[in-house]
C-alpha cells in the first residue's frame, strides 16, 4: 500500500542526491507510516537555503522524495499553479491514500485534486491556519489568514481520516464530518519519563530559579521576547533570583538586544542547539520551570519532553498547550503581564511549583511510546477494514 505525503515543508537536496530537513522532519518520522505503509512518496518544496541543511531525512529506501521547484515564494505558488496541479495530480494516481498535513498550501492543493477523483484523504492537522498566518510577520501573512482558516475547516469537513495532535483545541478549531475516522494521535513520542522519586527537590527549593524555553530564533513566535518582558515587571528581589536559559538554533541577536533594553544580561545564557536524548534530557532535568509563550503552535514538542523530565510548565493558550498544562497556568498569548503573575506566583510558592512538576509526570504518560503506538495500530486498524486493505 503506498501513501502520499504531502506539506509546505521546505526539503534540501544535495549534488548526491541526499535529502535534508531543518528540524521538523527527521529520519525517525517516516517509521510511524511505515507501520502500515509499504511506501511512502513526499511531495513537498525544494529549497535552496541553507538553514534548510539541518539532519538528514532521506535513506530510507520505502521513502522518496519528490521535491517541487514550482513553489519557492507567493509569486512562483500563484504563477505555476497549474503546473503543481500536474504534478501532485501524477503523484495521487499512484496513491492508495493521500496524507495532507496542515496547514499548508500544497496540502490544500492535494486534497482538492484527491477529492475530484475520489482518493481517500487522510488529514494530519497539526497546527492553527489563523495563528499561524497571524503571526507569520507580514501583511500579506495577515491577509491570507482567513482564506487558509477558511481552506484548512473545509478540508478536514471533506477527509476521510484526521488524526489531530491535540486532544482537544485543533478537535474544536477544526472539526471532522461525522462518517470521518478520527483519532487524536500526537506526533510527539516520549521514549522515557523519570519515576517521581526521581525527582531532585533541589531544583525547585534553590535560592535561584531555573528556567529554559527551547526554540529556534529564526521564527519569532517563540515568545522569548515575551518571557523577557515578564521578569522585567518582577520585583529587583525576585528578578535578581532568576537565571534563564535559551535552548536553539539560529540567530539569537534580536534576543539579546531585548535583554540589553531590559537590563536582563546577566538574567540570560543561550547555550545553543542540544542533541536530541541524553543530552537536552540532562539540560531539562536541570530547570526548576519551562515556559512556552508561544504565539502559535501544534502540540509542542518541547513541552511534552520537558514535562517527561519532571518540569513544571506554564505557557500561552495556543495550539494543544492547554491541553496539557494546568488551567491556572495557562496565560493568553502574548500577555506577558500575566505570565509575569504565574512566575512570582510560582517562585514564592515552591510547594505548588513541585506540585507541578508531580503533574507533569502524569500528563507525560499518553505520549510515551507504548501508549502511543497502540493508538496508531487501532488507527491503521479502522482505515484498512474501512479501504478492505
Amino acid at each position: 500500500m503506498k501513501l502520499l505525503f504531502v506539506h509546505d515543508h521546505p526539503f534540501y537536496r544535495d549534488s548526491d542526491g541526499v535529502v535534508y530537513t531543518g528540524g521538523s522532519f527527521p529520519f525517525s518520522l517516516w517509521d510511524n507510516y511505515l507501520q502500515n505503509f509499504d511506501e511512502i512518496v513526499v511531495f513537498g518544496r525544494l529549497s535552496t537555503s541553507i538553514r534548510s541543511k539541518n539532519s538528514i531525512t532521506s535513506g530510507n529506501p520505502k521513502v522518496q522524495f519528490y521535491l517541487t521547484e514550482n513553489y519557492r515564494s507567493v509569486v512562483t505558488l500563484f504563477r505555476n499553479m497549474g503546473k503543481l496541479r500536474k504534478e501532485v495530480k501524477s503523484l495521487i494516481a499512484e496513491a492508495d491514500i493521500v496524507l495532507t498535513r496542515l496547514p499548508s498550501v500544497l496540502g490544500f492543493v492535494a486534497g482538492n485534486e484527491a477529492k475530484r477523483i475520489d482518493k481517500p484523504v487522510w488529514v494530519e492537522q497539526v497546527g492553527n491556519a489563523r495563528e499561524a498566518l497571524g503571526t507569520h510577520g507580514s501583511f500579506l501573512g495577515l491577509l491570507a489568514a482567513p482564506v487558509f482558516e477558511f481552506e484548512n475547516k473545509e478540508a478536514v469537513k471533506r477527509a476521510d481520516y484526521v488524526t489531530y495532535v491535540t486532544e482537544n483545541k485543533l478537535q474544536k478549531d477544526y472539526p471532522a464530518n461525522q462518517a470521518a475516522c478520527t483519532v487524536s494521535l500526537s506526533d510527539v513520542i516520549i521514549n522515557h519519563i523519570l519515576n517521581g522519586d526521581e525527582l531532585d527537590m533541589k531544583r525547585f527549593n534553590a535560592a535561584f530559579l531555573h528556567l529554559g524555553v527551547i526554540g529556534s530564533f529564526e521564527a519569532r513566535y517563540k515568545g522569548q521576547d515575551l518571557l523577557l518582558r515578564a521578569i522585567n515587571l518582577l520585583d529587583n528581589e525576585i528578578k535578581s533570583r532568576i537565571k534563564i536559559s535559551f535552548v536553539g538554533k539560529g540567530d539569537y541577536e534580536w534576543v539579546l538586544q531585548i535583554a540589553k533594553q531590559l537590563d536582563l544580561l546577566d538574567n540570560i545564557v543561550f547555550t545553543g542547539a542540544l542533541e536530541p536524548g541524553a543530552e537536552i534530557n540532562a539540560y531539562l532535568k536541570s530547570l526548576s520551570l519551562y515556559v512556552q509563550p508561544s504565539l502559535t503552535e501544534g502540540m509542542p514538542r518541547a513541552t511534552i519532553e520537558a514535562m517527561a523530565m519532571g518540569c513544571p510548565v506554564i505557557g500561552s493558550n495556543v495550539g494543544g498547550i492547554p491541553d496539557i498544562v494546568s488551567d491556572v497556568f495557562v496565560h493568553k498569548k502574548g500577555d506577558f503581564k500575566q505570565l509575569s503573575i504565574h512566575i512570582r506566583q510560582l517562585f514564592n510558592d515552591r510547594s505548588t511549583l513541585f506540585k507541578e512538576a508531580e503533574l507533569s509526570l502524569e500528563k507525560a504518560k499518553p505520549y510515551a511510546i507504548e501508549n502511543l503506538h497502540k493508538k496508531r495500530r487501532d488507527f491503521y486498524n479502522e482505515m484498512n477494514k474501512r479501504e478492505k486493505l
